[in-house]
């Protein structure tokens, strides 16, 4: 799923029963996982969705949006962990920067992408991917040294990091590996052929660097939220007092 406004779409999706985890917050989870998933519907025949089916939601948001989407997200069920958040510096364009662009586009080769994501899901279905012995051992030392962070915190008696960091990796080198092959036939105006199988060790750094980028930045926001509510529930406890709802 690629929508420009993305805020609507997850935000029906998460409408269903927010408190508790049922519903289609539920889904998203299960789909994550790669577990199967049956459905039943008044109006229609039970609904099945296999187990490792591949999906994707991409979109773009405003940022005020992003943070009412982690809010939401943001109750012990695992869907924030499982979403990744991009903020760019959006810096408005100058007048040149905007010629200079749209001349720029006028010279692709490129009109759509609907090829290119056509090709994406004939991808998924037909290849089966594998990582090169450096890039494997890279993933081996990640996940240990992930496993360790959540030993150790739980000696500490702190809260261990929910991050779904070992999955993320292995699917964003995966998505970048296959996404940058058929884009760099597609500007060069070739047609599109099949990936390698094989996803080398600089790949997959490539998607480590970014994939903790962005789980930093979703840390910041989800960070910001709590202070807030600390904020908010501390001005509400100086203002109870002043007006003698609560003792001193």
């Amino acid at each position: 799923m690629l929508w420009p406004q993305v805020f609507d779409v997850l935000n029906k999706l998460m409408k269903s029963d927010e408190e508790n985890a049922t519903g289609d917050i539920q889904l998203l989870c299960k789909l994550f996982s790669g577990e199967r998933c049956l459905y039943h519907y008044s109006t229609e025949e039970s609904r099945i969705i296999p187990e490792n089916t591949p999906f994707s939601i991409l979109g773009t948001t405003q940022l005020l949006n992003a943070a009412k989407l982690i809010a939401k997200m943001h109750h012990s069920h695992g869907l924030v962990d499982r979403m990744l958040f991009a903020i760019p510096l959006a810096l408005r364009p100058t007048l040149s920067q905007m010629e200079s662009a749209t001349q720029q586009l006028s010279t692709e080769v490129v009109e759509d992408f609907n090829e290119c994501f056509e090709n994406n899901t004939k991808t998924s279905l037909q290849l089966r991917f594998y990582f090169s012995a450096e890039a494997q051992a890279i993933l081996r030392e990640n996940n240990d040294q992930f496993v360790s962070d959540v030993n150790d915190a739980i000696r500490e008696g702190k809260v261990p990091p929910k991050s779904k960091l070992p999955e993320l990796l292995a699917r964003m080198a995966t998505a970048q590996h296959v996404f940058e092959h058929m884009m760099k036939q597609l500007l060069a105006g070739v047609p599109a052929t099949s990936p390698p199988t094989q996803i080398e060790k600089a790949t997959l750094e490539r998607a480590t660097d970014f994939v903790y980028h962005l789980e930093s930045q979703t840390s910041i926001l989800c960070n910001a939220r709590e202070k807030y509510i600390y904020c908010a529930i501390l001005f509400y406890n100086v203002r109870a007092r002043s007006f003698g709802i609560i003792p001193e």
